[in-house]
């Protein structure tokens, strides 16, 4: 009978990436555009009476695209960051670079996964402080996913809207404007000290 250590030897292991760090500040721009533009829009739709206003209908072919190319130049940045402190911190990333974006489509493991990957991302741009920005994005998203299905369900969403959606929808979007700079900081410091070790 073969030993676990042996078994896990023979696992096929996934290639850590080497290629160079490629900071993505212009990706981090257009994520933070596109989520106060989505933010702003909903918040809008919400003050001229929800799904019943002339400013919904105006609006339905721009929102449901606005949210798709948001959901993508969000998930490009986070993959980049992800591939990035690979090369920045080696061994320090527990989920792969795939996963990263793969992660936020399982029923679940979305609510879980993506914030572990943050934190690896986080810790290997600048190990120094504390993740007290990750924790509180995580908990707004969470409360803007989680909670707007509970609000939904108990009908007290009049419109297609509530005060609840809004008030969490603007903290989860003001947080996750500051995780992208502070992250995309910490990435561009993490660089220049690997790249300052390497001559």
């Amino acid at each position: 009978m073969k030993s676990e250590a042996s078994l896990k030897a023979l696992r096929p292991q996934a290639m850590a990436y080497s290629g160079p760090v490629v900071v993505p500040r212009r990706l981090a721009v257009a994520a933070q555009l596109l989520i106060a533009a989505l933010t702003a829009l909903q918040l809008a739709l919400a003050v001229a009476g929800g799904t019943g206003s002339e400013l919904f209908a105006r609006s339905v072919p721009v929102l449901g695209p606005l949210f798709v190319v948001t959901v993508v130049v969000f998930l490009c940045w986070f993959r980049r960051c992800r591939l990035n402190a690979q090369c920045i911190a080696p061994g320090t990333q527990h989920h792969s670079a795939g996963l990263a974006v793969g992660a936020w489509f399982v029923p679940l493991a979305m609510w879980w996964i993506p914030r572990r990957i943050a934190l690896d991302i986080w810790r290997a741009g600048n190990p120094a402080g504390g993740t007290w920005l990750i924790e509180a994005w995580w908990v707004a998203w969470l409360a803007k996913t989680v909670g707007s299905v509970a609000v939904g369900r108990f009908g007290v969403r009049p419109a297609g809207y509530s005060v609840y959606d809004e008030v969490v929808g603007v903290i989860a979007a003001v947080l996750a404007i500051l995780v992208i700079q502070r992250i995309t900081d910490r990435q561009g410091v993490g660089a220049a000290a690997r790249q300052a070790a390497r001559k």
